[in-house]
């Protein structure tokens, strides 16, 4: 079975959830991070600024020889490394020529540098900026602020501003991120989970009532809840419920009409037998009563034709026993038979048409050849072919039944030499009203009940036929004792 509707809801919707939270996460981390740098590159600049006008300032006045050469702007140097809170890496002064004059690091003192970024600083006279990376691997930003006033260039300067805090404060912020959103996951997994169970669990109920409906449990219901579409379609699945019923109930009734009228149909064609088994006695009757009337006062004829009366009588409260047995319905039948029993009983009915008909009848019975039928359905499936044996050969010919136990399994055949049955037509002769008879001679029903009682049992059917050749009709039944 795959995943339910449920789970995949579940894992659809929090799937989803988790992609959204995800990119708004990353894209707020990215604002903030560029909102930081674009910060800390103001700051920069602003310093530059700052700084830049006061090296200016003490360029001149040690130009002007009002100060000491350098004293000044070393101080300044050391001054601004030493404050913390500028997050400088270093800071230093070149002259027009690009020599370092003053460094917050002494050991850089009277280098040449040639960097191009220096070089396009003074040519351009605009402080620029790029980003570095320090010693210590943590993002820096690196500004060159050119020194000049009036045209006239005094040199560059340059300071490395460091981007540790600034990192730390985005990692400090991402960290918070992923802890809310886990959080917040969590708390939206929850209220996933309970939307699935108000939408989504109506519909698997569903599902499961639809696949557990069968036509002969009790009615399946199931309970609705709210007014909304789940709850409309609730009432629907109810309402189908109960028409498969109805309609499965008047289905039952018709199947039973149909049977009796098949049975009616039967007792048609062997009432020829029927009223000869019963106006044989019949005719025997009479004329011990027309007898008695004349020999009545003889104590010992009377007994004797008294009998012969009580005979006939039996006689014929056989037959119509029998024939309301035939045509009537069985309630708690035992499901087995013994087949001669069966056999024997079909073959009272049937006598009078053989012998008129002039069919050979034979037979190869296994002796005490048990089935797991029910007695008056074996009787009507050997009524059903074997009548349809003897209409096939109206001119008469063989009729021929043979029944053996093979393993776990009882095979039954029988066989005639009738008229046989087209090729193309073989497998129409188990459809409902399918015949080949004259009108009034059947219903169509017939084979098709007798499929349905072979089946019933779980047994097999087959036909084959030749046109002008005869049939043959072959039944399995399994587990035969």
């Amino acid at each position: 079975m795959g995943i339910s509707l449920q789970k995949k809801f579940i894992l659809v919707a929090f799937l989803s959830v988790l992609a959204i939270t995800a990119a708004i996460s990353l894209f707020a981390a990215l604002k903030t991070r560029s909102a930081l740098y674009n910060a800390s590159e103001r700051h920069g600049l602003m310093l530059a600024e700052t700084v830049s006008a006061l090296i200016i300032n003490e360029l001149i006045y040690e130009k002007l020889g009002l100060v000491e050469e350098g004293g000044l702007i070393d101080n300044y140097m050391r001054d601004l490394s030493q404050h913390s809170e500028l997050n400088l890496n270093f800071v230093a002064v070149l002259d027009d020529a690009s020599r370092v004059i003053s460094h917050s690091d002494f050991r850089e003192y009277g280098k040449h540098y040639t960097d191009p970024f220096l070089t396009q600083a003074q040519e351009s006279g605009q402080v620029l900026v790029r980003p570095r990376k320090d010693a210590s691997e943590d993002g820096a930003l690196e500004f060159a602020a050119p020194l000049s006033i009036e045209g006239k260039r005094w040199g560059l300067l340059i300071f490395s501003l460091s981007l540790a805090d600034v990192e730390e404060e985005v990692s400090a912020m991402i960290s918070q991120i992923i802890k809310h959103s886990i959080l917040a996951l969590v708390l939206l997994f929850l209220l996933i989970y309970l939307l699935s169970r108000r939408f989504i669990k109506p519909i698997i109920d569903l599902a499961q009532a639809m696949g557990e409906v069968e036509v002969e449990m009790s009615e399946k219901v199931i309970p609705v809840k709210g007014n909304d579409e789940l709850a409309l379609l609730t009432r629907s699945f109810n309402e189908m419920v109960r028409r498969i019923r109805n309609a499965n109930e008047e289905m039952k009734l018709a199947h039973e009409k149909l049977l009796q009228s098949e049975k009616l149909a039967t007792l048609g064609v062997l009432s020829s037998s029927i009223a000869h088994r019963i106006n044989n006695p019949l005719g025997g009757l009479f004329n011990c009563v027309g007898l008695l009337r004349k020999k009545g006062d003889d104590r010992e004829f009377r007994a004797s034709y008294l009998d012969l009366i009580e005979e006939g009588l039996e006689s014929i409260k056989q037959t119509v026993g029998q024939l309301l047995w035939t045509a009537g319905r069985r309630e708690a039948e035992e499901k087995r038979s013994h087949l001669q029993t069966v056999h024997a009983s079909v073959l009272r009915y049937l006598d009078y048409r053989l012998k008129k008909q002039g069919i050979d009848y034979q037979q190869e019975l296994e002796h005490d050849l048990q089935l797991p039928v029910a007695p008056h359905d074996l009787e009507e499936l050997f009524l059903n072919i074997m009548i349809n044996s003897i209409q096939a050969m109206e001119s008469g010919g063989r009729l021929l039944i043979r029944a053996h136990q093979s393993e776990d399994q009882v095979v039954i055949t029988i066989e005639d030499t009738g008229i046989g049955i087209p090729e193309d037509k073989i497998e129409e002769v188990f459809d409902l009203f399918y015949s080949t008879k004259k009108a009034g001679e059947g219903t169509g029903i017939g084979m098709w009940m007798s499929y349905e009682i072979v089946k019933k049992y779980k047994g097999e059917i087959f036909i084959s036929s030749q046109l002008g050749t005869g049939t043959k009709v072959t039944i399995i039944f399994p587990e035969a004792s």
